[in-house]
């Protein structure tokens, strides 16, 4: 089973806008630097708010109507949110009265038959970018995003440290239908990544707080079960 916790601080307020996600980011890591001794004593790694690294975001920062919105999965995440928001609210000059707290017990498993996603807002790689507007055939086109979806749950499945017999079982994605957004999103550095609409099935069951592509640290990517309406 696997821990999953998400943090709604309702009593503040970030603009829509990665530069304001990225500083309220960077500045959960500059709060928790000054408590080496705490992050010692819990064996916590910061970089889990961010990193550089091609692995999965385990500590996702997103916006919940103006609210900023801290999703963590899988425990070392949780723990290191828990220790954040423990000394945020010490040192806050401003009394948090409303926080909504979600705990998740998620527990990965391969489903009988297909299950419906989608997921608005993925942002998809440079390379595959290229790639998708270079293929005319539209059913190559979808394998091509196939492949990525597929590799982006394994990613997902990597960092909660899920493996799974191959000879048993067969992680399948299926590609329904996607859709550009008709302009791409700003990310970290000031870079830019192409956005898209994904309708996709799996047979394996994905938690309610997934996030999957680029940029999954600032709330890009998020999945919603069922079909989009």
């Amino acid at each position: 089973m696997i821990r999953i916790l998400t943090i709604r601080l309702l009593d503040i307020e970030i603009p829509d806008s990665h530069r304001a996600k990225k500083l309220f980011l960077g500045g959960a890591k500059d709060l928790l630097r000054e408590h080496p001794q705490r992050l010692a004593e819990q064996g916590i790694d910061i970089d889990l708010f961010h990193n550089q690294d091609i692995k999965y975001s385990g500590i996702q920062l997103a916006r919940w109507q103006g609210a900023p919105e801290w999703t963590a999965i899988g425990a070392p995440s949780v723990v290191a949110l828990e220790l954040w928001y423990e000394l945020f609210r010490n040192q806050s000059p401003m009394p948090l009265k409303n926080t909504v707290e979600i705990r998740e017990q998620y527990t990965p498993e391969f489903v009988r038959g297909l299950r419906r996603y989608h997921a608005p807002t993925l942002l998809i790689n440079d390379d595959l970018a290229k790639q998708l507007n270079d293929i005319e055939d539209p059913y190559l086109r979808n394998d091509k995003l196939e492949r990525y979806l597929y590799g982006n749950i394994q990613t997902f499945l990597a960092h909660i440290n899920y493996a799974y017999d191959l000879n048993a079982h067969y992680l399948k994605v299926v590609l329904h239908d996607f859709q550009y957004s008709r302009s791409p999103k700003p990310v970290f550095h000031d870079q830019i990544k192409t956005a898209c609409t994904v309708h996709f099935s799996t047979n394996f069951r994905l938690p309610q707080t997934l996030r999957l592509g680029q940029a999954t640290g600032i709330g890009y990517g998020r999945v919603w079960h069922g079909r989009q309406h």
